[in-house]
């Protein structure tokens, strides 16, 4: 009976020791706190998935540069207009972006709300659902580097298997990738 207790408390112990890292949502236009707290939730479930849990900051505190870097706090620009640059007929194609230095070290990422909503209209999709899986995968981008993966949260297109997972609550990180982000925070 005592080993069964110590093994409970092995498995248990894992789900409790958790990486931090700050997020600051700073909105760039007319978007609703409803919406945006919708979304920063489900981003943080994503997260808290694999172990990482996301302390949420105001905008006005977040550092920048190497002290943001250090610090593991990352800043989302949540937008309601479109990538620029961006011809108007595949202003719908980005839905974000994270912003790299010449070393790959990254603290800042854009992602265009309009842009999500439309396209969670078109294809049937709560559009804080996909906004947030936008967000985990441009903060899995400043936590990996950029690339993409074959699947799941960090692919570069999502597809329509992949918009039925975002619908179901299921699509998520990969385990090499969980890994890579906990060893990123440490």
């Amino acid at each position: 009976m005592h080993a069964t207790w110590i093994y409970a408390i092995l498995l248990i112990a894992p789900l409790s020791a958790s990486e931090h890292m700050k997020v600051s949502v700073c909105t760039q236009g007319r978007l609703t706190g409803s919406a945006v707290s919708a979304s920063e939730n489900h981003t943080a479930a994503l997260f808290h998935a694999i172990g990482i849990d996301i302390d949420w900051s105001p905008c006005e505190s977040a550092p920048i540069g190497d002290e943001a870097i250090q610090q593991h706090w990352f800043t989302i620009r949540l937008r309601d207009d479109r990538p620029p640059g961006t011809p108007d007929s595949a202003s719908l194609d980005t839905l974000g972006q994270a912003f790299f230095s010449e070393d790959q070290a990254a603290y800042v990422a854009d992602v265009y709300y309009t842009a999500g909503q439309s396209i969670a209209a078109h294809q049937q999709v709560e559009s804080t659902l996909l906004m947030a899986c936008v967000m985990a995968h441009e903060l899995g981008h400043l936590l990996l580097g950029p690339g993409h993966a074959p699947d799941g949260i960090m692919r570069a297109g999502w597809d329509r298997k992949d918009l039925d997972a975002i619908r179901k609550g299921c699509l998520r990180f990969a385990a090499s990738e969980s890994a890579r982000m906990h060893r990123a925070l440490l």
